[in-house]
């Protein structure tokens, strides 16, 4: 026996209904394209090709050298929309971000090109330890507002900070004068749009150089953010950190520290903890 369907009644709908169907129908399907996209992986917005994104990132160029620091072109197809943004980072050759190592993305606005430029930077004063240490791999990072969208990993080895040889191999370099961070528990500098923010207690500042490398810091705001106070605390020195050029020195040191400074003690992973939670000389 066919089985009939049984009829609707009556159904009429109002003219304030018809409108608000018409009205709201073309969102509803708008809705639908959208979310199909991003389910496929094809395409993230419909003014950013996300493919044509990658095949950029796999073309990329070296456009500037040093012992110090490293300059990276990207051109992309077409210019990249506001709500997205492409960051860079250095990692070593186990593939974890390299720790002295900071980096920031521009665009130097040529006409009629679509370039990004990665510059990344090695930020250890010539009072430290001699640093050569070897970068295995370039990460870009594409993010659309707070969420990353893909990330490209490539191959690039480079040993950073020899010194006796030329701090400039090749231009464009950094700029003499870096804005950023410097994360106070090991004495690393984030620049301005690196890709990590700054973790613990950190200063506002920027970093001074000259010819492709980079010597002081310059604190331009009092300590800020916060670290997790550890339920035992079990310092293995206590001393101070000297913010200019990253000199420490144990209070069993018969010298003066050299403002500006910080007061603090270190645990036994070799983090530094200040203590008080202030800088003492900072110049306003």
């Amino acid at each position: 026996m066919e089985k009939r369907i049984p009829k609707i009644k009556n159904l009429k709908l109002s003219p304030g209904w018809v409108r608000f169907f018409i009205k709201f129908l073309p969102l509803v399907l708008l809705f639908h394209v959208s979310c199909h996209q991003e389910k496929t992986g094809d395409t993230v917005s419909p003014s950013l090709d996300i493919s044509k994104v990658k095949e950029a990132l796999e073309k990329w160029e070296i456009i500037g050298e040093g012992t110090d620091f490293l300059t990276v072109k990207i051109e992309l197809a077409k210019k990249l929309p506001s709500e997205f943004r492409i960051f860079g980072l250095a990692l070593d050759e186990d593939g974890y971000p390299m720790r002295k190592l900071s980096g920031y993305t521009h665009n130097p606005q040529l006409k009629g090109k679509n370039h990004l430029w990665f510059t990344f930077f090695l930020y250890a004063p010539r009072e430290w330890p001699v640093f050569f240490k070897e970068s295995g791999y370039l990460k870009f990072i594409v993010v659309k507002e707070k969420q990353t969208v893909c990330e490209k990993v490539v191959n690039y080895q480079k040993t950073w900070g020899t010194k006796g040889k030329p701090e400039i191999f090749d231009r464009p370099a950094p700029p003499d004068e870096i804005p950023g961070y410097l994360v106070l528990k090991d004495y690393t500098f984030l620049a301005n749009g690196d890709f990590r923010a700054p973790q613990g207690y950190y200063v506002e500042g920027k970093i001074i150089g000259g010819n492709g490398r980079w010597e002081r810091f310059i604190a331009l705001s009092d300590i800020r953010g916060k670290e997790a106070q550890p339920e035992v605390v079990l310092p293995t020195d206590q001393g101070w950190l000297e913010l200019e050029t990253g000199r420490t020195h144990s209070m069993q040191e018969a010298i003066s520290p050299s403002p500006p400074y910080v007061n603090g003690w270190w645990d036994g992973k070799g983090y530094f903890h200040p203590n008080p939670i202030k800088i003492f000389g900072l110049k306003k």
